[in-house]
């Protein structure tokens, strides 16, 4: 019985394990995300650590309370949003000159390079 009672004191202590800062901090970076959904890797670094802060906040319970959610939800936009821009700018960019090629042709041109080594050259890349 001691044995018990022992096991069930050790218990109590640690049945709350929600951290508020990992929430909070999570809420933070959400909305950071957000504010900097163009530039691309602060908010996919801000994002991510976001949602994997909101989601190790709960410490081990399923539901999640308002700051945590919060923090996912922001953090979850702000990675969506910064993902769609800069695949809506690599489509319209591949209209616009008709794929990689073209591309590579239009810089090219603005370099004064008659071939990819050139440009590279120019550029300081080799």
């Amino acid at each position: 019985m001691d044995f018990q009672q022992e096991l069930h004191a050790s218990d109590t202590p640690n049945q709350n394990k929600r951290s508020k800062n990992m929430a909070i901090a999570s809420m933070i970076l959400g909305i950071v995300a957000l504010v900097t959904c163009c530039c691309i890797y602060s908010a996919m670094i801000c994002g991510a650590l976001g949602i994997i802060l909101a989601l190790l906040s709960r410490g081990g319970n399923d539901a999640l309370e308002a700051q945590e959610t919060a923090g996912l939800i922001l953090s979850s936009i702000g990675l969506v949003l910064s993902v769609a821009i800069y695949i809506g700018i690599f489509v319209v960019t591949l209209r616009q000159y008709g794929g990689i090629d073209g591309f590579l042709q239009e810089y090219m041109r603005l370099y004064d390079a008659a071939t990819i080594e050139e440009l590279y050259q120019s550029l300081g890349t080799f």
